[in-house]
């Protein structure tokens, strides 16, 4: 009961049920593992318990069976006292004692052949007598135990007054008495197993000791069987010595009968009297006589002997079987008895490694809620730099609209000064043919008006005069197809970063700008206007930014001051526009002959 108090305080703390006074299982099981592995241990120490005090019960026998075969060998060595005395018998009678051993040797070999069974028998009784003596103070088992609160949880459940609540649930979706009558089954099953391990361990000890003790039997065997050895070597002996006595009763029968034969003859060899010869001849025919009766009680001996030696062969053959099948019953037992071990360290190890896992993963529950709470960190900190880079995006899509803006406008001023190149090419073209028109009248005249060589120089003038306006327009038209123009702009953005002044009235340049313009062209000019009204061109350094640090607050403040700067300054030069209404810029007379870097002005 102490030890069902302690699972049953284990189970309070770890699980949500309590325990009444039949120490029966009421609420639902939360944790299962932990009541199993308790219930297992229990279970082996009751198991042990009983196995100790089986192993005491078993002693006790082995006392008593030893006990009681002391006395049955002491009874068997009498006769075997009274056959040896019997051997002993003068020549007379000797056929009779050799019948007397032959059946008192039979009667011996059958009771000791009989003494094996009547020793199981006897150790069987005594185990039931003591299983019997101790049946009635012994506890009831386990599964007794078991069934018994099974009984008394259901009687205690169906007399409770009211409608009685559900079962609980455990997890796997069974009750609470399912549960129970589960782990009833498995201890039931365990309490099964271990009764045959301990019935088996038993009949092997049997075993053991049966073979023990006819391992003794034979080594006593042996020991006969080594003094009957002896008996042999003595009886060869006197086999030797009967045969020479027998080899010296011929010679001496030669020699009388030889005597007999030659009466007539005078014997000189002869010194003793035919009498004493008589006597003597007569001593040794007894003597031999004598030694044929004991040479038969030897070999009617030695025949027993060796019947009885095959028959001890036989049982010390059939005991090293049985030995054999002893110690591998033993062997066996013993296998099972450690797989029984290694099962129960493997479930200690299993419920050990199941709680290291569960402190391991709350561990790793905390690690991952800590990464968790950095990652959100780190993820608002992303959210910023997003949207810090999507403000720049806009901004920057912003630029890139006004820039595409700015290089359409230039796309436009370009194909208009295409136009203008294949207007000027057809109006070279109609003037040649003019020119050639007036050629032929000329000529058809016969030169009235001018002189045909001032009229061939002013049309060489004009010519090559057309032919450097067709060349500068080529190669602005070159130039801004191939944007040479970004790189020239990008030159002078380097090295007047300021605004660019433009002089229109007409005035003479001084020769900073002739320098600075020359080689130009319309394009530098088309630049410079652009730089004028947007404010400058210094745009290098917008796209370069890829400090970390990027204010985007001052950059848009400074966005928008530079677009309110734009607005103003293309209002006041709309404004000032009203003051230029009416008049027409004539720019013929200074820009013509394409001097200073700026394109021709000519009328037609």
């Amino acid at each position: 009961m102490t030890e069902l108090q302690a699972v049953a305080n284990i189970v309070r703390s770890r699980t949500s049920f309590y325990i009444d006074g039949n120490c029966t299982l009421v609420a639902s099981l939360t944790d299962r593992r932990d009541i199993r592995l308790r219930v297992f241990q229990l279970n082996c120490k009751m198991a042990d318990a009983e196995e100790k005090a089986r192993q005491e019960k078993l002693a006790a026998a082995r006392k008593r069976v030893e006990q009681m075969k002391k006395k049955k060998n002491k009874k068997a060595a009498e006769p075997k006292k009274d056959d040896s005395g019997a051997t002993e018998t003068p020549p007379p009678e000797a056929a009779e004692a050799a019948a007397a051993d032959t059946a008192a040797e039979s009667t011996e070999n059958k009771p000791t052949e009989a003494t094996p069974d009547d020793e199981t028998a006897d150790d069987k009784a005594v185990i039931e007598e003591n299983t019997d003596n101790s049946s009635p103070s012994a506890t009831p088992s386990l599964a007794q135990q078991s069934k018994m609160r099974s009984t008394s949880f259901r009687a205690g459940s169906g007399s409770g007054t009211g409608t009685a609540s559900p079962a609980p649930f455990s997890p796997d979706g069974d009750t609470a008495p399912d549960i129970y009558r589960k782990h009833v089954a498995r201890i039931e099953e365990l309490e099964k197993e271990n009764k045959r391990l301990a019935k088996e361990v038993t009949d092997a000890d049997k075993r053991w000791n049966k073979a023990e003790q006819e391992l003794s039997d034979l080594r006593d065997a042996d020991g006969e069987s080594t003094a009957k050895t002896g008996s042999n070597t003595e009886v060869e002996k006197l086999k030797s010595e009967v045969a020479s006595l027998q080899r010296q009763n011929t010679q001496l029968q030669q020699q009388v009968s030889r005597g007999l034969g030659h009466g007539h003859r005078p014997s000189v060899s002869v010194v003793s009297p035919p009498s004493e010869l008589q006597a003597d001849l007569d001593s040794k025919t007894a003597t031999i006589e004598s030694m044929e009766i004991e040479i038969s009680k030897l070999k009617t001996r030695v025949d027993r002997q060796e019947t009885g030696a095959s028959s001890e062969r036989e049982q010390v053959t059939a005991l090293e079987e049985k030995l054999a099948r002893a110690e591998a019953a033993a062997g066996k037992a013993q296998r099972e008895l450690q797989d029984v071990k290694h099962n129960l360290e493997r479930a200690t190890e299993k419920a050990v490694r199941e709680g290291s896992e569960r402190s391991s993963a709350e561990t790793k529950v905390k690690t991952l809620e800590h990464e968790a709470e950095e990652l959100r960190a780190t993820k608002e900190e992303l959210e910023k730099k997003a949207d810090g880079l999507d403000k720049k995006v806009t901004t920057l899509t912003t630029l890139h609209k006004e820039q595409d803006a700015r290089s359409q406008t230039l796309r436009k001023e370009k194909e208009r000064a295409d136009k203008e190149l294949e207007e000027l090419r057809t109006k070279v073209e109609k003037l040649d043919s003019e020119n050639i028109k007036l050629r032929s009248r000329k000529s058809a005249e016969g030169g009235g008006g001018l002189d045909d060589e001032g009229v061939d120089e002013l049309e060489n003038e004009e010519r090559l005069r057309l032919e450097r306006k067709i060349r500068s327009l080529e190669k602005e038209v070159h130039d801004l197809r191939s944007g040479a123009w970004i790189e020239k702009r990008r030159e002078m953005e380097a090295t007047s970063p300021s605004f660019q002044d433009v002089d229109l009235t007409g005035g003479s340049m001084g020769p900073t700008p002739h320098k600075k313009h020359s080689g130009g062209g319309f394009g530098d000019f088309l630049t410079s206007g652009l730089n004028a009204l947007a404010g400058g061109g210094d745009d290098e350094g917008f796209m370069d930014d890829d400090d970390e640090d990027f204010d985007e607050d001052a950059f848009r403040k400074a966005q928008d001051e530079e677009q309110q700067k734009r607005i103003e300054r293309i209002k006041e030069i709309k404004r000032s526009l009203k003051h230029w209404e009416g008049w027409r810029l004539d720019i013929v007379d200074t820009r013509r002959g394409g001097g200073e870097g700026i394109g021709d002005i000519f009328d037609v």
